[in-house]
This record gives structure tokens, sequence and C-alpha cells, in this order.
């Protein structure tokens, strides 16, 4: 409705007063709605099945901004490994009216058939992280399996050069619930087997730092001289490997090898150190993850349907930790 004023002056003060409140008009979050344009777009989310997994933790940050910046609001979630609380998440994301995309890892793949269907059914696409499952637009791929296997090979090659023809225990350590563990896991055990090392490979179920600390000691308790300790995450590798030194090992103990698909900071300043057991690792860095989540969330969200992005790993060594400063 046009208000009728008597002078100009006053239509103008009614026009600035107008700018200034909506400048200032709040979020959904408490927060200002700025040139962002967080409102006007809806919103997008996505989930990790844990926000303890610092490379998981680190995309969440570089994504905010991102997606942000272009006009939507960012939701997120942490289930902590906990199926029913990531299916009642993306059911409440569903339910809020204004979401336009919704993508991430699932704690269990199959769990998400249902919610999945109903946010087809909302008209709502869903992109993927590493795995895929029915009724997914589009995924962010990581070549699991090429991972695990560089990192196995890796290990094979240095236990050839360090024992030549004896026979060297190697603990893999992996979450083997989802595809993404069962895949880096397959890769570890033929990367080890590939090259002339002469190994006795011992695969166990870790997910966080704890459980790979629990899983270690029962492991030296086994076998004491298990000197090669490989996983796909850096949190459980982390636990694994104080564990050993709890058990009298010392960190830069020569003959020892622990390594990951994974580096956190506190792995970066190992490896930095050129003296630590973790010699190297191969890992995603966490900017072009988050990048490749973005594009196909704003592709998806604007109608599209765009292919998979597939995005690999990188040698972390003491020459180039820098490059990996943001993965947590």
């Amino acid at each position: 409705m046009k208000a009728r004023t008597r002078t100009a002056a006053v239509a103008a003060a009614a026009l600035m007063a107008l700018t200034a409140l909506t400048g200032c008009s709040s979020d959904g979050s408490g927060g200002t709605d700025d040139a962002t344009g967080d409102a006007a777009k809806g919103a997008i989310a996505w989930s990790f099945a844990s926000q303890d997994v610092a490379i998981w933790a680190s995309q969440l940050e570089l994504m905010k901004p991102l997606v942000e910046a272009a006009g939507y609001e960012f939701l997120t979630d942490n289930p902590s490994f906990d199926v029913q609380t990531q299916v009642n998440d993306w059911q409440s994301w569903i339910s809020r009216g204004d979401v336009k995309a919704i993508g991430g890892f699932p704690v269990d793949a199959a769990s998400m058939a249902n919610v999945t269907a109903d946010a087809t059914t909302a008209g709502i696409p869903i992109v993927s992280y590493a795995v895929t499952w029915d009724g997914v637009t589009a995924t962010t791929e990581i070549s699991n399996y090429d991972a695990g296997f560089a990192v196995g090979e890796a290990a094979g090659k240095w236990i050839a050069d360090e024992y030549g023809t004896t026979e060297v225990s190697v603990a893999l350590l992996a979450d083997t619930q989802t595809q993404l563990g069962i895949d880096q896991l397959k890769g570890l055990t033929e990367g080890v087997q590939s090259t002339d090392a002469k190994v006795k490979v011992y695969p166990l179920e870790a997910t966080t730092r704890d459980v790979g600390y629990s899983v270690a000691q029962s492991q030296l308790t086994a076998d004491p001289d298990t000197k090669v300790w490989l996983g796909i995450g850096a949190d459980m590798v982390l636990g694994a490997r104080q564990a050993l030194i709890d058990s009298g090992v010392a960190a830069d103990a020569e003959g020892y090898y622990v390594s990951a698909t994974d580096a956190n900071a506190e792995v970066l300043q190992l490896i930095e150190s050129k003296t630590d057991m973790w010699k190297t690792s191969f890992a995603w860095r966490a900017e072009g993850l988050a990048q490749a989540n973005v594009d196909l969330l704003l592709a998806v969200a604007a109608g599209e349907k765009p292919d998979n992005i597939t995005v690999g790993v990188t040698q972390v060594t003491a020459d180039n930790v820098g490059d990996f400063a943001n993965n947590g």
C-alpha cells in the first residue's frame, strides 16, 4: 500500500526508516540478516555422522561462509554416530519448509532410505558424501579404496626397507559398519600386500580415539611386537599411538610406523617434527572437500543435476603440512 504524505520530506524520512529496519531484520538464528541474504533463499543443511572427526568438523567450518555467501542459511547437526538422531535431524529439516537441499555422510546409509524418500516427496534433493544410496542426486566421491591403498603401499615399502624378509605385524584400524570403512580397509590391506613386505595383518574395529586406544591395548596384549599401525581416521590412530606409548614405546622409537588416510592439526605437528613414529599420511584437504560439497549443494538447490565430484588424497610430508592447515 502506498502511503500518502503531505511533503516530500516526510516521504523521504519514511523511506529511510524502512531501509534501516530492513537492514537490521533478525534471521531465524538470532543473528542479523546481512548482505548474504540468508532468509531470502531459504536454508541448506549438511550432516556428518559426527563432528568429533576433525576433517568433518573442519569442512563444516569452511562450508558455512560459502553457503551463506550464496544467500542461504546453513544448518548442521552432530549425531555422534547415532542413527536415529541423524534421521530425526533430517526429518526436522524436511518439516521446516524452507530447506532447499540436504547432504552429508550417514551413520548408516541403509537407514536413510525412508527419510530420503520423504525429502524427495518434499522436493528436497539429497547430496551424499563418500557413499551413496537410492534417491541421492549427486555425490562428493573421495576414492576410499585408492586412499587406503596409498597408505598401505607406502607402509609396505617402508616395512620392506626396514625389515627386509622379517615378518612384521601390522594393525589396520577401520570402522567397517560403513562402506567407506570397508573400502578403505580393503585398500589398506591390499596396499600393504602389493609390496615386497612380509606382513601379518590384524584388522581392528575402531571409530574414535578412545576406541582406537582400547583396541590397540588388546592388540598389544595379543601381539606385543605389532610395529605398524594404519587407519582410516586421525583420531582412532592417535588413540592407538598413545596406547603404544603408554606400553613403553618412545614416540620417536625406530622400527615403528604410524599413518592414516587423514591428518588433523595434531598429526601435522607429528609429521612436521620428522622424528615421530607417525611418518606420513595420505589425506584429503578440507578446503577441497568443502568446496565440492558446496558446489553440489548449490547446484541441486537450483534444480540442476550435476555430475559427481571426485576429490583425491595427497601425501602429507614435513614439507607440505602447511597445505593442510584447515584440516582440523
